[in-house]
């Protein structure tokens, strides 16, 4: 599938392209190929449809212990809240959610059992992932230490924050014109909301590995590349019937 460029594509691609440069290109391109990724048309279709149906999909994910450690570092709902875990917990969350969409669009499967793995390998691998994204391998469980570390990551300085919200307006902009409904620019719809929200959660972990204590342009490009990158790949890909 193709989409004519609108006047909407155009000008969010000006607006990422003036904040991130020539290094950014490549991932304004890649955007604007989305409409030609099947997947992402389901992922965009299920998306207008508020949620798809994959909760029993989502609580046996929810068991394992990388979801346990993340809530057990969310305990204290006063304390969480004041130090900004709330955000932390909705984009992570969303970063897994994102995962599953993936998984789905590619293959239409909302069942758990044995797809559930690839979809937690995934998810695990994505927290390691550079550009290009390769052949994922299977990290260990992140434990409570790791998440309180990861959310302790800032997000504003080096414009990374305004390039990923310029990112995710592009991703809108081009989701729109596939599903041919208007997305809010402000708040951009459950998918391109998913796809900011997994980048910057990569572009967290990035810094986190590095010892760096915020973003910067080149974590954001990183988690980008990865995300959209995962998009266009099929779970088979990474080892999974198709």
């Amino acid at each position: 599938m193709s989409v004519a460029t609108s006047p909407e594509i155009a000008e969010a691609r000006a607006a990422l392209l003036e904040l991130g440069g020539r290094e950014v290109a490549p991932i304004a391109a890649a955007i604007e190929r989305l409409p030609a990724v099947p997947a992402f048309s389901i992922m965009s279709t299920a998306s207008a449809a508020s949620r798809p149906q994959w909760a029993g999909m989502l609580d046996d994910l929810f068991d394992r212990p990388v979801m346990k450690a993340a809530r057990a570092g969310l305990r204290n709902a006063l304390a969480s809240t004041l130090a900004g875990d709330s955000l932390y917990r909705n984009v992570f969350f969303s970063f897994v959610d994102a995962v599953v969409l993936w998984h789905y669009g590619h293959t239409g499967d909302r069942r758990s059992g044995p797809r559930i793995e690839l979809i937690h390998r995934v998810t695990l691998a994505l927290l390691n992932a550079e550009a290009p994204l390769t052949a994922l391998g299977a990290p260990a469980e992140p434990d409570v230490a790791y998440f309180h570390s990861l959310r302790r990551i800032a997000l504003t300085r080096d414009q990374a924050y305004p390039l990923l919200r310029r990112a995710g307006r592009l991703v809108g902009s081009v989701e729109a014109a596939v599903t041919e409904q208007k997305v809010s620019a402000l708040r951009g719809s459950l998918l391109t909301s998913y796809v900011t929200f997994s980048a910057q959660v990569i572009a967290m972990a990035r810094a986190q590995r590095d010892g760096r204590a915020a973003l910067a342009q080149a974590d954001v490009r990183v988690g980008l590349d990865v995300f959209l990158t995962l998009i266009e790949t099929p779970p088979a890909a990474f080892g999974a019937a198709g």
